[in-house]
Order: structure tokens, then sequence, then C-alpha cells
């Protein structure tokens, strides 16, 4: 007989969000450092098989990620944690100073450093030069974790030759090109990190099973549970709790649920 009482519901939901916010986390970081093993090793980043995460899946600094060309206000807006996409003269009172110091920043250094602009649009330059410049212009409170991330990818991927280092060079910081050698995971505790995630990610699909099972099928099946739903509530009650969002994205959960049902079946 599965339990009908809310008070014993809201406890499991409470203790899903926890755990789920805790995966996220590691979750992120772990892509972070699978992506600086890739460029030590002097290949593409590693990828996950079949771990292609569909657009409408990704939240918007995510998909911004992706893009191989970018303007000197998108970049200038992320950094801000904002849209990029929306017009820069719309921008409330309050970001309009951040905005324009910044956007200045990223166009004096593209101009300094002779970055090669895009054929079909002198105003676009390319994603990986863009973030690269970008590193030394993060804030640690207004940016965005997967815009920190892709920059960090970035100047490691042009680290990993001389030209890319030269250019490196112009932007000021000797440092730059220097982070690989900084920041370099073994690949032994890789190996032990990427099992941890499994770990955790079968744990979290269990908690959903376990929620869809004391709520009689309000949270859907054991088989199709409905996840945009649970994701809804765990937003919720992150925020009721006071804990932070970050790495709830759409993507980043079902991401995580595959692993753990996939994890559960082996």
């Amino acid at each position: 007989m599965h339990s009908t009482d809310p008070t014993c519901q809201n406890k499991i939901t409470r203790t899903l969000v926890i755990i789920c916010l805790c995966l996220f986390n590691e979750q992120w970081q772990s892509k972070t450092l699978s992506t600086r093993i890739g460029m030590k090793v002097g290949r593409e980043p590693l990828r996950e098989e079949n771990n292609v995460t569909s657009p409408i899946r990704q939240n918007l600094f995510e998909r911004e990620c992706d893009m191989p060309l970018l303007e000197a206000r998108h970049l200038a807006l992320l950094l801000l944690g904002l849209d990029a996409s929306q017009p820069a003269n719309a921008l409330p009172e309050e970001h309009q100073e951040n905005y324009r110091i910044l956007h200045d920043a990223i166009s004096r250094t593209i101009k300094a450093t002779g970055m090669v602009s895009a054929p079909t649009n002198k105003r676009m330059f390319y994603a990986d030069e863009m973030f690269a410049l970008a590193w030394r212009l993060i804030d640690d409170e207004l940016t965005p974790p997967e815009i920190k991330a892709r920059s960090l990818k970035a100047v490691m991927k042009l680290s990993r030759n001389s030209r890319g280092r030269k250019w490196l060079k112009t932007l000021g910081d000797d440092a730059l090109p220097d982070l690989t050698a900084s920041t370099q995971p073994s690949q032994r505790g890789m190996h032990k990190r990427d099992k941890a995630r499994e770990n955790t990610a079968r744990l979290c699909w269990l908690l959903v099973q376990l929620l869809v099972e004391e709520t009689d099928g309000r949270y859907g099946t054991s088989d199709k549970p409905t996840s945009d739903q649970i994701l809804r509530k765990l937003k919720a009650l992150a925020q009721e709790q006071e804990l932070p969002l970050d790495g709830l994205g759409r993507g980043t959960f079902y991401e995580v649920l595959k692993m753990g049902r996939k994890g559960e079946r082996k």
C-alpha cells in the first residue's frame, strides 16, 4: 500500500531535490574536467557516447556555448548572465554601465589582437577566440558557470599549439597559456569521478522511481516519469530552501536520468 500522506510525499521530494542538486554541481565539474583531459592529450574533448544534447533541452547559455560565431555584444551580455539575443539598447538601467564596460573591453581587444572576422559578417568572430578573450573578463558573481567552462575550454584548446599560445599572449596576460599545466587532473582521478557520477545518477534515478511509487502515479509511471513536472518541483523546492539553481537545466536533468536508468539496467 503506497503512502498518500502529504507529509511523507513532501519529505521524499525534498530528499530528491537535495540529491539532484548535489549531482548537478558534480556533473558540471566533471564535464569541465573531461574537456581538460581531452585538451591535455592533444585531441578533441572527451565525449560520452550518444551524449549529444538537443538545443531544445539546453538552457540559453548552453546553446550560446555551442554557437560557432559571436558578436562583441553577444559576449558582453553572456558575461553578465543575460540573454545574448536581446537588443543591447533595451537593457535595464542597472545593466547598462556593466555592459558598456565589457563591450568596450571586448571591442578594443578584438582590434588590438587582430582577430579575423567571419567572411559573411564582419561583426561576427570565431567562438574559440571570443570565449578565450573572455577569460580575463569573467565576473565571479555575474558570469554563468556554462560561460566560465566554455571560456576555459577555449583557452586550453588554443594553448595546444604554438600559434594559439602566441595569440593568447597578445591578450596581455602571460598566465593564460599556462592554464593547461596548472589545471590538469590525472586519468585515474577522472575515472574515479566518472564512477562517482554514475553511482549518484543511479541513486537519483532510483529516487525518481520512489517518488513515482509513493505518490501513486502523480509523477507518471516507473517507465515514463513526468520529467518536466518533477524538474519544476525540484526548482520550486530549491528556491524554497534557498538552494542554488546552478546546473538545474533541462538538458542536464534529462542526461542524469538517462545515465541513472542505463546504470540500473547493467
